[in-house]
C-alpha cells in the first residue's frame, strides 16, 4: 500500500555528480540519492546502484566505467549501496578532509552577514563528523561578532540548531544603525531634543548640495539660544540703550562734564595768576 502510494507521488529528479574533488558536492549528491530512494520506496540494493550511477557525468562516468570492467572481470564487487559509496568516496573524497575543515572552522570569522556565516558554518560541520555538539555550538559563539554571542548568552542557548534560528533572525539587525540610535538617545537625554532627531539625515558639513538644510539648522540653533538680557545701568530687563534712566544719566554726565571744565578753568587762572607774581618778584627794579 505504501509503495502504491510514492509511485503516485512525483519525486524530483536528483541531480548529478560529475567527478569533481569536493567533499560538499559529493556529500549532497550522496544525500539526495539516499533521499531519492527513500521517496521511491526503493529497498533493492542492486537496484539502489544501478540507479546511482546512471546520474554520474564527466569524470565520475570513466571512473565508473573503469570499475564497471573490474567488476566484470572479477577483481572486485560493487553490490551494495554501501559499497558504492565507499569506493566512489575513495576515488573523489578529498584527503584530511575533517582535518582541513576543522582548521578552517577555527580560521572562520564572522565578518561579513551573518547568513553567510552561517552557511560557510553549517559547511564545515558537515565534514566533520566526529565532532560533538557541545563542540560546534562552543565554535559557532566564539567565533561570532561580540554583540551577536552576547545575545546568545542572554538568551542561554544550548544547542547549535537554536543558536543558528536566532542569529539569523538577527540577520537584518545593523550594527551601524544600533550606534546611531544610541547616539541619538544620548544627545537626547543631554538637552538636544527633537531637533536632534529630526536633524539626524541631514547631510554632513561641508555638502555644497544642501546650503538650504545647513542654513535651516542654523537659524533653528539660534533661534533656539536667546541670550538672558539685562541692563547695566538699573539692572532691568532691557538693554542699556532703550534704559529709561538714560536720560537721567546722560544729563548728570553733561553736568559733571561742565563742572570739571569749569575747575579746570579755575586751574588755569590760578596757575597764570602765580606764574604773575613769581615773575614780578624775579623782575630787577629800574
Amino acid at each position: 500500500m505504501a509503495t502504491q502510494e510514492a509511485s503516485r507521488v512525483e519525486v524530483p529528479k536528483p541531480h548529478g555528480f560529475s567527478g569533481k574533488r569536493d567533499a560538499k558536492e559529493l556529500d549532497n549528491f550522496l544525500w539526495h540519492m539516499k533521499r531519492y530512494f527513500e521517496a521511491i520506496a526503493l529497498t533493492d540494493e542492486a537496484a539502489k546502484v544501478r540507479i546511482a550511477t546512471l546520474y554520474l557525468t564527466d569524470t565520475a562516468t570513466l571512473w565508473w566505467r573503469r570499475r564497471f570492467a573490474d567488476m566484470e572481470k572479477g577483481i572486485c564487487t560493487i553490490e551494495t549501496w554501501e559499497d558504492f559509496k565507499k569506493e566512489i568516496k575513495r576515488q573523489f573524497y578529498p584527503e584530511d578532509v575533517a582535518y582541513l575543515a576543522r582548521k578552517n572552522m577555527r580560521r572562520l570569522k564572522h565578518t561579513g552577514s551573518i547568513r553567510e556565516y552561517v552557511k560557510e558554518f553549517s559547511s564545515l560541520m558537515l565534514e566533520i563528523p566526529n565532532m560533538t555538539q557541545e563542540e560546534l555550538l562552543f565554535n559557532f559563539m566564539d567565533n561570532l561578532q561580540g554583540w551577536a554571542e552576547q545575545e546568545l548568552r542572554r538568551r542561554g542557548v544550548q544547542d547549535l540548531a537554536t543558536a543558528m534560528a536566532i542569529v539569523e533572525s538577527l540577520a537584518d539587525y545593523k550594527r551601524g544603525d544600533s550606534s546611531k540610535i544610541e547616539s541619538l538617545e544620548d544627545n537626547h537625554a543631554m538637552g538636544g531634543g527633537d531637533e536632534d532627531l529630526m536633524d539626524h539625515n541631514a547631510p554632513k558639513k561641508g555638502s555644497s548640495k544642501t546650503p538650504n538644510v545647513q542654513e535651516g539648522r542654523g537659524k533653528a540653533a539660534r533661534k533656539e539660544f536667546t541670550p538672558k538680557i539685562k541692563c547695566f545701568l538699573c539692572d532691568g530687563p532691557h538693554w542699556a540703550r532703550d534704559c529709561p534712566k538714560r536720560k537721567a544719566l546722560s544729563a548728570m554726565i553733561e553736568e559733571r562734564k561742565q563742572e570739571d571744565e569749569a575747575h579746570m578753568g579755575s586751574m588755569q587762572l590760578l596757575g597764570a595768576s602765580n606764574s604773575t607774581r613769581s615773575l614780578a618778584r624775579l623782575r630787577p627794579p629800574y
